[in-house]
């Protein structure tokens, strides 16, 4: 790995944690800006060391318009570095939060469409999110209206079911089988998604609590707070059988994909992920792809239009 530091300004810091910070940088040789997340792994920071090199591992599969680009990583002393893609409009908590009214419905389920479409290739490159929730949730483009899902610090590749589930991601967005301890699957992704898509509506959590206790309670019993009546019914069944409680009955991300109530947002993003495809082509190195592979939507379209 030849990158170094100081190939690139570091301009501001974007966020920080237990996990390290992420810069907002500019490459020297050509302007260009990316995020560099950079994390100790010292042998104090064991843990550290092991989740970086898993989202490494994660990122490197991924490859659609969907989700944050990976670049290249590096370890200089104690520290790795993971560069990655810039997303320029912040993340889907500062929409809402800028917002003082939910987003409109049909606004919700185009951004929606698009976290459906992220989560399907991660999915089918057999990798758990676990983390899914606003924060994790990037915007860019030039109107902010393109999803990147980011952030694959505590994912885990998958081949079934995990044995046990370990506690990771936030609470809020956190499937029940996961609180408990039980052995869980892709549906906890599908649980948090039906979160997501619930704040995204009412700028509101699903669930009301004043401390962990009662939130893990209210999540485990299904205690959601009612959407509110100027919601449509159709969002109201589809967050509803995202968060059932027993992950059975939750619907398969490949269900979500051909969901009619998203069919007409998902048609927008196939023309929308066209575009990017076509000027990806030209701008990325080995970034062209089969329609099909970044957005398999495609294929069910194709089906459409030949009845």
């Amino acid at each position: 790995m030849s990158a170094r530091t100081t190939d690139y300004k570091f301009e501001a810091v974007l966020g920080s944690g237990s996990f390290g910070k992420v810069h907002l940088v500019r490459k020297r040789k050509d302007r260009k800006t990316f995020v560099i997340k950079e994390q100790d792994v010292s042998q104090k920071a064991k843990t550290s060391y092991e989740m970086a090199l898993g989202e490494i591992h994660c990122l490197r599969k991924m490859r659609h318009p969907n989700i944050i680009a990976y670049h290249d990583a590096w370890i200089e002393g104690s520290r790795i570095y993971i560069r990655m893609e810039y997303a320029s409009r912040g993340t889907l908590k500062d929409l809402l939060e800028r917002r003082q009214n939910p987003l409109k419905n049909e606004d919700a389920l185009y951004l929606f469409s698009q976290v459906t479409l992220g989560v399907h290739h991660i999915h089918s490159q057999k990798i758990l999110h676990r983390d899914l929730k606003p924060e994790n949730i990037m915007l860019t483009g030039h109107l902010g209206d393109i999803v990147k899902i980011g952030d694959f610090g505590v994912s885990s590749s998958m081949q079934g079911t995990l044995g046990s589930a370990t506690l990771a991601g936030s609470y809020y967005f956190m499937a029940p089988e996961m609180l408990r301890g039980q052995p869980c699957d892709f549906k906890c992704d599908i649980w948090s998604m039906g979160a997501i898509l619930y704040q995204m509506v009412t700028n509101e959590l699903p669930f009301q609590a004043k401390n962990l206790k009662d939130l893990v309670e209210a999540v485990c019993s299904s205690r959601i707070r009612p959407i509110e009546a100027n919601t449509s019914p159709e969002v109201v069944n589809l967050v509803s059988k995202m968060l059932r409680s027993n992950p059975a009955y939750r619907p398969k991300i490949e269900q979500l994909l051909l969901c009619p109530y998203l069919v007409p947002y998902m048609i927008r993003v196939h023309l929308n992920i066209g575009r990017i495809a076509v000027s990806n082509k030209f701008q990325h190195h080995g970034a062209s792809q089969n329609l099909n592979e970044i957005n398999p939507f495609t294929k069910y379209l194709q089906k459409f239009q030949k009845i």
